[in-house]
């Protein structure tokens, strides 16, 4: 297999939506950074295409984030081998989590977040 076709296939593709983050409880959702995307990945029996949900502190204060909920807890997910993802979380800046959800790209409509400081909830359309 050439090498161009290594790289494409291996690829993280991030597709266009806009996000919008309303925060409750005292919770800015500014302070983390919430994105949606794709990758493909090349199987020994199939391939697969990953929906991959990002959780990341942009704050320099620490964060526990305790609880997920992907479309009101209707998208679960797992970690990248199907680990089970173990909450509290705890974040200091820039570090990130990855929610691998069984639910497809287009089905996220809504992912609602409980921290330490109080509830976030983000929109995308």
């Amino acid at each position: 297999m050439n090498i161009l076709k290594k790289l494409m296939l291996s690829a993280v593709i991030t597709l266009p939506l806009t996000l919008s983050g309303c925060g409750t409880s005292g919770f800015n959702p500014d302070r983390m950074e919430v994105n949606l995307n794709t990758e493909y990945s090349e199987g020994g029996l199939y391939n697969r295409t990953y929906v991959i949900l990002t959780l990341r502190s942009l704050d320099s204060e620490p964060i526990t984030l305790n609880k997920v909920d992907v479309n009101n807890g209707r998208c679960s997910y797992t970690g990248r081998y199907n680990d089970p993802i173990k909450l509290p979380a705890y974040f200091q800046i820039g570090q990130s989590l990855q929610l691998y959800l069984r639910c497809s790209y287009d089905a996220v409509v809504k992912v609602d977040i409980e921290t330490d400081q109080g509830s976030a909830s983000y929109s995308f359309k």
